[in-house]
Parts: structure tokens; sequence; C-alpha cells
């Protein structure tokens, strides 16, 4: 069955998708929306699509697989990279993946608020010269090996090259002091010539908080890309929220997968469109228009629950820890705004009520621990000393 891959007729989050595409000789076709100019960029021509094609989540880029539709570019790359063995076999391949994923977002987005900011001229410079900082963790997390996760191309090799090839966009010579980035961009095009199509496609500042006690540790943990929060567990050294849930809890089944894959994006897309709102410095002129619009960002979130008692079906998985911490930051950014959706109510009821039932259970199996461990310090205490 042929795929369909909806966005904008333009590079960006898709590129990564349709390299994946060409490279697995997948059969698809490409519904290609076409932008207007600045400065009104007319979206009519996706907006007359938008809620006619059943996504759960209606945005741009979407794949749909007959009667899998999934939206959020990195859920759709690691649907395609499933099908073809590319999404690691060991442990340590899975961490690395999920880490380099949501660190090349993390990049990424750091260079579109740059490019797309009005102040681009004058802010450009100063980025320019942050690059081979921004390059180096890259380059030491892959060393000496040929692909990020391993020994094996993967997905995330897909979403570092595109990263990697806008810096070299950004700056020809960002990558010069990086051999082993540049080797491995070379090791990517050359494994692309086999796919002759896949070459075609590779043609306002905060308040100063101190953030010295965290400084002071930063590079001294072993971490790979240093950053908040982080994980250690033995020998796994985690960074990214997102990475970290993963490894501690995945879903079982293909389609539980998919829904969690789907929704821990969505939960990250709607976290920043109000992180943006409320680190704005025009926070009180903009809340009353985004309080309106909270209903129209709930429902696309109610619909995806549905009956189910958890988000991705029958079992709690991280993805239920990620809704209900966005979930409930919008209760309390307005207690009232979740009254039309009686199911995101009772799931955040359910959730709560999961956590304390689990508190209940550890205190009941701790506290004879606990109070046999008393008793025998009490004995201790009252027992005189043997010379």
């Amino acid at each position: 069955m042929t795929m369909i891959l909806g966005y904008w007729d333009i590079r960006g989050l898709a590129h990564a998708i349709r390299l994946l595409l060409e490279y697995t000789d997948s059969s698809y076709e490409e519904k290609k929306y076409t932008l207007g100019d600045a400065p009104d960029y007319d979206r009519s021509q996706w907006l007359s699509d938008k809620f006619k094609l059943g996504l759960d989540f209606p945005n741009l880029p979407y794949l749909i697989d007959g009667a899998h539709k999934l939206t959020q570019s990195n859920a759709i790359l690691r649907y395609i990279a499933c099908k073809h063995n590319m999404c690691g076999e060991t442990e340590e391949e899975k961490i690395r993946m999920d880490i380099l994923e949501n660190q090349a977002m993390d990049v990424r987005l750091q260079m579109a608020r740059i490019c797309y900011s009005p102040d681009f001229e004058k802010l450009k410079p100063g980025y320019l010269k942050e690059i081979p900082e921004k390059m180096k963790p890259f380059s030491e997390f892959l060393g000496k090996r040929p692909w990020f996760a391993g020994d094996k191309l993967t997905y995330v090799d897909f979403l570092a090259y595109d990263v990697l090839d806008l810096y070299r966009i950004f700056d020809p010579k960002c990558l010069d002091e990086f051999p082993n980035l540049k080797a491995f961009l070379s090791r990517f095009e050359v494994t692309g010539s086999r796919h002759p199509m896949l070459l075609d496609y590779t043609d306002s500042n905060a308040p100063d908080y101190d953030r010295s006690q965290w400084l002071s540790d930063k590079f001294k943990l072993g971490l790979d890309f240093p950053n908040l929060p982080y994980l250690i567990d033995g020998a796994h050294k985690l960074t990214q929220s997102n990475a970290i849930l993963r490894y501690i809890a995945r879903g079982e089944t293909e389609e539980e997968k998919i829904r969690v894959d789907v929704l821990e994006n969505q939960v990250l897309d709607v976290c920043m469109q109000k992180v943006r709102i409320c680190y704005s410095p025009d926070f009180e002129k903009l809340k009353p228009g985004y309080l309106k619009e909270i209903p129209e960002k709930m429902k696309p979130f109610s619909e995806f629950l549905g009956k189910r008692p958890w988000f991705a079906g029958d079992k709690l998985t991280y993805v239920d820890f990620l809704a209900y911490d966005v979930l409930d930051l919008y209760r309390i950014f307005d207690p009232k705004c979740l009254d039309e959706f009686p199911n995101l109510k009772a799931f955040l009821s359910r959730f709560e009520v999961s956590l304390l039932i689990l508190v209940l259970f550890f205190i009941s199996f701790l506290f004879p621990l606990l109070q046999n461990a008393f008793l025998v310090l009490e004995l201790k205490l009252r027992t005189p000393a043997i010379c």
C-alpha cells in the first residue's frame, strides 16, 4: 500500500522523513501544501484539508499508511524505521537513539528561533560563534563509531544528518574542527549514492538566573550532552526528559508504541507553546487570547484518549506522566479549562488515585521494615557496650 506524506513544499521537518523513505525504498507519494508569501503566509491550502484526514492531532507533517495515521515528525520517522529494523537492537543503542533524537530537536529549534527572528542579521554573528560549542558534544557522542547508535545505520542518523547539514549550509566551515562529523556526513551521502533519489534530497533575553550550582557539576558527570534533567543509572547516563522517560517505561504492542510516539511529541509541542507565552515580556497582553485558545488545544487530547483508561491503551505508560503534567499545568493556568472534557478530568483523577495507591503500597511495604530497623536500633542503644 502506498503511504502518503503530507507537508509544506519546503525542506523543514519532512527532510529526514523523505530521506528515510527513499533509503528504505518505501512506496509513498507526497502531498505538498503551498505556503503563501510573507507577511501573511496564507495557509488556506492546508487548512482546507486539516480536519478532513482523520488525524488525531491535525498537523504537518503527517503520514497515512492504511489505518495508521500519524503526525509529529519524530513519531513518523520511528514508525518507518521500525518497519525496516532501524530502531536499534541493544539496550545501549536504544538509549543512545533516544538521547540523540531529542538533542537534535533541541539544536534544531535553537537554530529556527534565530533564522525566523526579525533580528536575524543582528543575532547571526553571535550565533555563528556559538556553533563549535554546539557541535562539540555531537562529535564526542559519535566518537569513532560509524553511526550515532553504533555499527548500524538507524533513523537517528537521518535526523543527525539533517541537522548537521543545516549547520553546514548556515556556515560551510562550521565542521572543520570536527573531522568525525565531516566523515559521518560523507559516509551518509555515500550510503545514499546507492539510492539516487536520496542524493537529490540532500542537495528576548531572560533575567540573569544564577546557574552556578548546576554549572559547577555540568561537565563533571560524564554526560554526553550535559543538560538538565539527567538520569544516572549505573553505567547508563541520560539527558533529555523524553529519553529518560522512554528509558524507564515503554509501550508493548505496535499500536501502543505508535500512540506513545505521537503523544510524546504532541505534548512537547503544546508545552513549548505555553512556555513561549509564560516567558514572554508581553505575558499579560497575550494571556486573554491564549486562554480562549485552550479548549481548541485540549479537544484533540480528549478525542485521542477517547474511552481508554490511559493514553496508549489499557496500561499506564510514560506518556501518561507527560500528559498528566501538561494537563495539570493547563488546569493551574485556568482551573475551568477541562470542564468541557470529562474524560480528561477523569484521566487526571485516575492518575492521581493510581499514584496514591502506589505510595500507600510502598508505605505499607516499608513501614514494617522501618519499624524493625527502629527496634534493632533501640535495642542497640539500650544494651550496654561490651568492652
